[in-house]
């Protein structure tokens, strides 16, 4: 992998630091310069082409599927323009052949790492926080799934919707991100017959067996994620892969209200429907869940939008800067007036909790064929093995 060391260029853009890395490359803070001082901060995803591959046929199949697979995320992408859709500014191939998406910086973390940082301070995420995000993600994905081109439907389908892929600002802004692995009317790369990609605990029955996918596939997966937005708990947590995949195609997820104490009747039947293993019953649109949600919070007397969640994430994050704001005074800078202070610079994160893009391999039962009772391979390690802890 070409990763610059210290400050570097790609094209018009000064790379600043790297604030996340994933199966397809890293996303670098950056940083567009104009006259007059005029500045703009940007993420630029540069993808990773395999460049520790060696030089063998497959290698160089495996580097032009990556590109493809980026190049068509840059395409869906900046098809999209909605306030919980990423922006995207700028794609293109630097001098040095990296290829690089130029899109909006969102100061703040994704859903999974709020979770986390929440469960280690063992702090109770108010349920307008959690339904905020979720109606917020949910009408990105309504627009990203009504997007019509000249010729008609894009037939945008994300495919990957999970908390890994939901960003959530500081401000309260909430942004979906991550089309890598979208289907749509213009994907010339489709995926082979017997690989899946996504993520298990999150993908819908009908991806995991390979069955054909729509819109209604994105709102089983915007359910998995208001569940446990909404709980705080796995919502087919197993002890390997192979049993999570397992309760996803049967549908055996604990009821919210075990889950979480005092969690309301109307809300879990709302949560469960999105959940539902028949995509027929299902909510019809990401658009129709968002709208069940928000009447059965204005019932419940919560008030939602930005303000809860950023006041969510003020109590998590009590001093969360920009990373090019001073921490202390003092602070000696560099050779710029907006040089990224050292007390700003985190460590370095993956972007999902999971690999982005699984590729497995799915054997059905002959005497139950909607259970999934192999798997395989998988790209990025092995599966564990059934009874193995999950992490």
């Amino acid at each position: 992998m070409n990763v610059p060391t210290g400050t570097d260029r790609l094209g018009r853009y000064e790379l600043l630091r790297p604030i996340a890395t994933g199966g397809m490359g890293t996303v670098w803070l950056a940083r567009l310069t104009g006259p007059e001082g005029i500045h703009r901060h940007l993420a630029v995803k540069i993808l990773d082409p395999g460049a520790d591959a060696d030089a063998s046929a497959d290698a160089s199949d495996d580097a032009a599927a990556r590109v493809a697979m980026f190049l068509h995320e840059a395409r869906v992408i900046a098809s999209l323009n909605h306030p919980h859709v990423t922006h995207v500014y700028d794609v293109g191939v630097a001098d040095d052949g990296r290829y690089y998406l130029a899109m909006e910086y969102v100061h703040g973390v994704s859903l999974r790492e709020v979770l986390d940082a929440a469960h280690q301070a063992g702090v109770e995420l108010p349920l307008a926080f959690g339904l905020s995000v979720v109606i917020a993600a949910a009408a990105g994905l309504h627009h990203a799934h009504e997007r019509r081109g000249p010729t008609g439907p894009l037939g945008i389908v994300h495919r990957d919707v999970s908390p890994s892929n939901v960003m959530v600002g500081h401000d309260g802004v909430v942004k979906l991100i991550d089309f890598g692995i979208a289907d749509s009317a213009a994907r010339a790369d489709a995926t082979r017959r017997g690989w899946v990609q996504g993520k298990t605990a999150y993908m819908s029955p009908e991806q995991l067996l390979e069955r054909p996918v729509d819109r209604r596939c994105d709102v089983f997966s915007l359910g998995v994620v208001a569940y446990e937005a909404t709980t705080q708990a796995r919502a087919f947590r197993a002890a390997s892969e192979l049993e999570t995949a397992r309760r996803v195609v049967k549908g055996s997820v604990l009821a919210p209200e075990r889950a979480r104490h005092g969690y309301p009747t109307d809300l879990a039947a709302a949560v469960i429907t999105a959940l539902s293993v028949d995509p027929a019953a299902r909510y019809a649109s990401a658009a129709e869940l968002a709208d069940v949600l928000a009447r059965t919070a204005a019932r419940l007397g919560l008030t939602l939008g930005p303000a809860p969640i950023a006041e969510t994430m003020q109590r998590l994050y009590p001093d969360a800067r920009e990373p090019w704001v001073p921490r202390r005074r003092g602070f000696a800078r560099g050779s710029g007036p907006h040089d990224t202070p050292p007390e700003a610079v985190t460590g370095l994160h993956t972007i999902d909790d999971e690999p982005t893009a699984r590729f497995v391999t799915l054997v059905a039962d002959a005497q139950e064929p909607s259970v999934i009772v192999a798997i395989d391979a998988v790209i990025d390690g092995d599966l564990d093995e059934p009874g193995a802890a999950e992490r």
